[in-house]
């Protein structure tokens, strides 16, 4: 397989990606940390939920059978903290698509030659379409988990320029998956292969040159 396939070189793309980070370093770093806090900050919300799960089933006793009644009283005198629980879950999934967003966005207005602010990246249009497009996408992924894993390594690879597709040209979230699923189609070694390059590089991994 030769490093040229229909027209694009890996090791050019690659390398542009480390350059234009690098030119750009200061703004994707700054997206980079504000993703990271966020996921941070759903993890943190998640917790005071499952304590309170785990503490009204350990409320129905310890028997093979459960007390609902216990159970429901426990979620009733704990309802208060959990509405505020689910209410910061949701402003921090929210927020960490916003952000997911900007970083993609930000990736796409650099390919377009322009200098990009931290600001300016929250400012496009289509971010519901990147949202549910992402949202299919990662039903689609844990469905395929349940068929045998291997269908969801085939989602992954098929769907994988959809959210590009929703956020750069506004396509609803199917036609977004069609769109990237023909395009994987018609360049499938290539989507394969670029798939295995980053995995490899941004491991530090080196990659044996193509004959």
């Amino acid at each position: 397989m030769s490093r040229y396939t229909n027209g694009v070189r890996f090791s050019a793309a690659f390398g542009w990606a480390r350059a234009a980070f690098v030119k750009n370093f200061l703004s994707f770093i700054a997206l980079s940390v504000v993703v990271m806090i966020l996921q941070f900050g759903q993890q943190f919300a998640a917790t005071p939920f499952t304590e309170t799960f785990s503490l009204c089933i350990e409320a129905s006793g310890t028997g093979e059978t459960i007390d609902s009644t216990a159970v429901s009283s426990c979620f009733e005198s704990e309802m208060g903290q959990l509405l505020l629980v689910i209410l910061m879950a949701a402003v921090f999934v929210i927020a960490s698509f916003l952000a997911t967003a900007g970083v993609v966005r930000g990736a796409l207005y650099v390919t377009l030659g322009r200098r990009i602010g931290f600001a300016d990246t929250f400012t496009g249009p289509y971010f519901g379409a990147f949202v549910l497009t992402t949202l299919l996408i990662m039903v689609t992924f844990v469905a395929g988990l349940f068929l045998f894993v291997l269908p969801a390594i085939f989602a992954i690879l098929l769907f994988q320029f959809a959210p590009f597709f929703a956020l750069d040209r506004g396509l609803s979230p199917f036609q977004a998956l069609k769109s990237s699923v023909g395009l994987v189609r018609l360049h499938w070694p290539l989507a394969a292969l670029v798939t295995a390059y980053v995995y490899r590089s941004l491991q530090g991994e080196t990659v044996n040159p193509a004959a």
